[in-house]
């Protein structure tokens, strides 16, 4: 599926894609974390920590919006802040989806990876140095090239209840992670709650 563009969204796009980013946490081999998503990313634009240039939508050119990635400023200490975090990836729930099967409308064409690559190169462009996610180690290790966190010497605290084996990372220039404590900490993420 090659027929669409990954641009910044539009503020009239906002409920299609509370509905989209809904319903793909909804319906997931993973279970039903669809509320929480219905509002995150509104909770992302209104925290401090928001880009606008990195909440993004994948488009057809009919404007039908297939997928939406938001990242977020992550602060790693005091004088870090050139370090982002991937907060939210979702594409599509299909109507004929089958996760039993393995059958997909419109995950799994590479979309999700489309978003995050296009991301990337806009926070490298913004001056980010550095990204940090957490999520499937298929999807974010083998698709997209990140790392597990530990490989670069980041730590996390006890405000991160993530497995350590879905926590990743990618420096986006050589030795993206300097100037950084190397600490992941949610401690300061209040858009967190709910």
């Amino acid at each position: 599926m090659n027929n669409y563009t990954v641009r910044q969204i539009k503020t009239d796009e906002y409920e299609t894609v509370r509905q989209l980013d809904s319903d793909a946490f909804r319906y997931n081999e993973f279970g039903d974390d669809g509320e929480f998503h219905r509002i995150f990313a509104d909770n992302i634009r209104k925290s401090p920590y928001f880009i606008p240039e990195l909440d993004l939508v994948a488009v057809t050119n009919e404007g039908f919006i297939l997928g939406h990635g938001i990242f977020s400023a992550l602060p790693m200490g005091n004088d870090a802040n050139h370090v982002i975090w991937l907060n939210s990836l979702a594409v599509r729930h299909g109507e004929k989806d089958n996760h039993a099967e393995k059958r997909y409308e419109y995950q799994r064409k590479g979309i999700g990876t489309a978003i995050v690559k296009h991301g990337l190169e806009i926070a490298k462009s913004l001056g980010f140095t550095a990204c940090m996610t957490c999520g499937n180690p298929d999807v974010y290790k083998r698709k997209m090239g990140l790392k597990n966190y530990r490989e670069l010497g980041i730590k996390k605290d006890d405000s991160v209840e993530d497995a350590d084996e879905c926590i990743f990372a990618i420096e986006l220039v050589p030795n993206g992670f300097d100037g950084t404590n190397r600490i992941l900490s949610f401690s300061y993420y209040d858009f967190f709650q709910m």
